[in-house]
């Protein structure tokens, strides 16, 4: 028996409305959970796009703040050369001063003046005693070339 092409339509049809059911009854819903599922991942997508421009944002305003820091801490490394620089000087100008006192000191009370140790200077006041002390100081520092501030 041969199939006429009545049969052959209707078999056609048949087969195309069988796989059109099947499409309807698992494929499409396979898609439409899919369909979803994408649009989940497109929101959590947008969310984390959302996210990285706001760090984006905070690491350029970071980088900023930390070009900032460098160039004041360039600054304060700067003063604090100075700073070093002027102690070493002040410590020096200290050392001179010491060693000046010290060798005032060794003068005075190293060799005893005979002025100093008179009857007549026990007896001064306090201002001509400092008076004559000055003026002995005055001698000493004609005698080794030095020049005292007055």
């Amino acid at each position: 028996m041969a199939l006429t092409n009545d049969d052959k339509q209707w078999i056609k049809g048949a087969i195309a409305d069988g796989v059109v059911e099947a499409l309807e009854a698992v494929v499409l819903p396979r898609f439409d959970e899919h369909d979803k599922r994408f649009d989940r991942i497109e929101a959590r997508l947008d969310s984390v796009e959302e996210d990285v421009s706001g760090l984006k944002d905070d690491v350029s305003s970071l980088k900023s703040e930390m070009c900032e820091v460098k160039s004041r801490l360039n600054g304060v490394e700067g003063e604090m050369r100075e700073v070093k620089d002027r102690l070493g000087r002040v410590e020096g100008e200290l050392q001179a001063l010491t060693n000046d006192i010290k060798e005032i000191y060794d003068v005075i009370y190293g060799k005893p003046n005979k002025s100093f140790m008179s009857a007549s200077f026990a007896k001064m006041s306090s201002k001509e005693k400092l008076l004559v002390i000055n003026e002995e100081l005055l001698k000493m520092a004609k005698d080794a070339g030095v020049v005292l501030p007055r």
